[in-house]
């Protein structure tokens, strides 16, 4: 009786959520939903992995924004109270996330597990306004970090607690600074390249230096003007004495008759 009675309750909660999430789906008020089940035997929790990071709004149009429902942990009538699972969980900062410390005097709470007998579900919308005063607001392009540091004897700790012996804390990440949201611009189709035009022959010239031909330095090269005169001197003498020469032997010749 108490197993038909466990999942008779399941069945129609589970059939609640899906209504619920048919309503708002038609309303678009949401992009993405889904449901984190906050309990030490969901593998998101596991230390070895980082399913605890969540990646939100990621792609979505303008004005839709990722809905999670945190799923507080639910028993079957009958079962023991300490057989059951309790938690506060908080939003906290970086540090407090890091240190599984919380710090402030006045932290903000997230949601309170603390009738393990009945279905209680929290559902955070992750947009920068929150209708209602005081409610929960995510800006684009930070982080958030939720933690529970409550422990199987005391609901209401603060320090360590299952944030610290079974890693109970997540990160959302909200997508995205305005200036990461501008559009992509499609690829451009690629223009095929024309072929290079033909290569026109050039015509090499060469350059050809002719090396001045070096004359032998000659005595009279350094004063040519008097060395043509030296030589016009030297044959106007030459032929002024052949003429006295010949006029003596004619003179001769004709005198020498007359001597006899």
């Amino acid at each position: 009786m108490v197993s038909l009675a466990y999942f008779g309750m399941r069945q129609a909660a589970w059939t609640f959520l899906v209504l619920v999430f048919l309503i708002e789906s038609v309303m678009g008020n949401y992009a993405k939903s889904f449901n984190i089940h906050w309990n030490t035997t969901n593998s998101i929790f596991r230390i070895d992995n980082t399913d605890h990071v969540f990646d939100l709004n990621k792609g979505n149009a303008q004005f839709e924004y990722d809905q999670v429902n945190v799923m507080c942990p639910v028993y079957a009538p009958g079962t023991f109270e300490e057989d059951t699972e309790k938690y506060i969980i908080y939003n906290v900062s970086k540090e407090e996330y890091d240190t599984c410390r919380i710090t402030n005097p006045n932290p903000r709470i997230i949601a309170i597990c603390d009738k393990p007998h009945k279905l209680m579900y929290f559902t955070i919308t992750f947009r920068p306004f929150t209708p209602q005063p005081g409610g929960l607001e995510f800006l684009p392009g930070k982080d958030y970090y939720f933690i529970s540091t409550s422990s199987k004897d005391d609901l209401h700790r603060r320090i360590g607690g299952r944030c610290l012996s079974h890693n109970m804390k997540l990160v959302f990440r909200v997508c995205c600074k305005p200036e990461d949201q501008s559009p992509v611009p499609p690829p451009q189709p690629t223009q095929p390249t024309p072929p290079p035009p033909p290569t026109t022959p050039t015509t090499t010239s060469t350059t050809t230096t002719i090396k001045p031909v070096t004359k032998k330095t000659h005595k009279y090269d350094k004063t040519p003007n008097e060395v043509v005169k030296s030589e016009e001197l030297s044959y106007s003498r030459g032929a002024a004495l052949a003429s006295s020469i010949a006029l003596a032997l004619a003179a001769s010749a004709v005198l020498a008759p007359l001597a006899r």
